[in-house]
């Protein structure tokens, strides 16, 4: 069973945490641990309800005798008692450093009393995309991301940092309360199980229209669930690495995006032996692109098996159709004799056509039987398998190796080599759209 955690934003007003606790109570959603991303002035207002002197201890959380967070441990004490959430363990206090997870033991020298510049802003969009991207590689945890309190800047970096690395059960909500309470009532944290009077910033009880004491029983909790958009693994290679920079980051991203968004052609350039996917290159050698033409011919025209087709079920003709996309020939001129001639580096093309590969073993056995005086030449013989697992091992060289290639380029995995079937039968092809291919010679 995986770990709950509530992460949350948080500034002056901390008690969106415990109307969060209270509202995900509510909708029988466990919680394990607490976690807060806040500022100095967020964290004093947490520990001892003030923030430069405004306040009262018991607008606290975390106050060892007024802390609301363990009076809501005591009031629903089978849903909360076993929460994690302390100091400072579980606070994240945003700091002046470029990047990182904050951590307890940062200088409190270090840690921003407020969030107000575009130094301050660039930093903590780092620093909190680090945080969720530590939670999320742990796959042992889920996130409820609330974006409700801390300054407005601190919720939509969680927003977009939960976009770009949120997982598939990971949440995001807004927590909202009453109208009457939600500005005028610092002091009211959760609906209690007794009622109790709501106190206005005097203390004083506030009153409803016909004069009655306004108390947590008149007050409504909304959590609006949020849905969003997971992006997780857009960021390309710096997914795996920390976030130096969030703007790069973002801008990856959407490069990433704008691929996807425009990669559904595959264009085969024989003057560059390349495989482009928008505007994504690979540059391969000329057997690779051969084999690689090969397939997408088989897919384009539709042989074998919606042009997946067994290794050791190439032949010759096969062969020749593919060569004449390289070479331009008479209808009654053989296209494979005429590439061997004219292509540089073609001569591979001998080791795919299992005809030319058994003669081959069959000669050279030939005349190792004569070196050795094993048996007569003419007793010599090499079956058509022998043949074929020489072919097949030449064919699944080349497509590990362009597999690597486009990997390398960042070329989607839509279009690589696909391997069906089961061992001792298995057939390949490309998995692509036939009218999406297209061959080039420009």
């Amino acid at each position: 069973m995986k770990r709950n955690i509530l992460l949350c934003v948080a500034g002056g007003t901390p008690a969106i945490i415990t109307e969060t606790l209270w509202a995900l109570k509510e909708k029988g959603e466990s919680v394990d641990e607490i976690r807060v991303i806040t500022t100095k002035e967020g964290r004093e207002k947490l520990l001892t309800g003030k923030i430069n002197g405004r306040g009262a201890i018991d607008e606290s959380l975390l106050d060892k005798e007024h802390g609301r967070f363990y009076q809501f441990q005591k009031d629903f004490p089978k849903y909360a008692e076993k929460i994690k959430f302390q100091a400072p363990e579980s606070f994240y206090i945003l700091t002046n450093k470029e990047t990182g997870v904050p951590n307890p033991r940062d200088n409190e020298d270090d840690w921003l009393d407020d969030i107000l510049t575009d130094e301050d802003n660039e930093k903590i969009a780092n620093q909190i995309c680090e945080i969720v991207r530590e939670l999320s590689a742990d796959e042992t945890t889920k996130i409820h991301a609330s974006i409700a309190g801390g300054r407005k800047t601190m919720g939509l970096y969680l927003m977009t940092a939960m976009q770009l690395f949120g997982r598939k059960d990971d949440v995001l909500s807004h927590v909202l309360v009453s109208k009457d309470v939600e500005f005028q009532a610092p002091k009211f944290f959760y609906k209690t199980p007794n009622d109790e009077p709501i106190l206005a910033p005097n203390d004083e009880a506030k009153t409803k229209k016909d004069g009655s004491i306004l108390t947590t029983a008149d007050v409504n909790i909304y959590l609006a669930e949020i849905p969003f958009i997971k992006l997780r693994g857009l960021g390309g290679d710096l997914f795996h690495k920390p976030i130096s920079n969030f703007g790069d980051f973002v801008l990856n991203t959407q490069r990433n995006l704008n691929y996807l968004e425009n990669a559904s052609e595959l264009v085969l350039n024989f003057k560059r032996n390349s495989i482009r996917v928008f505007n994504r290159e690979a540059e391969l050698s000329l057997r690779e692109f051969f084999v690689y033409v090969m397939f997408a011919f088989f897919r384009a025209e539709n042989i074998g098996e919606n042009g997946f087709v067994g290794l050791d079920e190439i032949t010759e003709d096969d062969l020749e159709k593919v060569c004449r996309l390289f070479v331009d020939v008479e209808d009654d001129d053989l296209a494979i004799q005429y590439f061997k001639e004219k292509r540089k580096r073609s001569a591979f093309v001998y080791k795919l056509d299992v005809n030319i590969v058994r003669e081959d073993l069959l000669e050279k056995k030939r005349k190792d039987y004569l070196k050795y005086g094993y048996a007569s030449p003419r007793e010599v013989q090499v079956s058509i398998n022998e043949a074929n697992k020489k072919v097949m091992d030449e064919y699944r060289q080349i497509i590990g190796k362009t597999s690597h290639k486009l990997e390398d380029a960042k070329i989607d995995s839509r279009f690589d080599f696909v391997r069906k079937g089961e061992k001792g039968g298995y057939f390949y092809g490309l998995d692509i759209e036939p009218n999406k291919i297209i061959f080039e010679n420009n």
